[in-house]
């Protein structure tokens, strides 16, 4: 396993921030590899979108 660098927790840190602030439930996954991480970012992502079409 390879630690995450302090830059990359600090926007993890951010983005859950944002969620928790928007009321928006989630849960932490945690990565492996930066693929790892692309791929769960865009599942993020396009659930966020499904969530505001359906709040629209």
């Amino acid at each position: 396993m390879n630690r995450a660098s302090p830059a990359d927790l600090r926007k993890a840190m951010e983005a859950a921030n944002h969620l928790l602030k928007a009321g928006i439930a989630f849960v932490p996954m945690p990565v492996s590899t930066p693929e790892e991480l692309a791929a769960l970012q865009l599942q993020m992502i396009e659930r966020l979108e499904a969530m505001e079409a359906e709040a629209k």
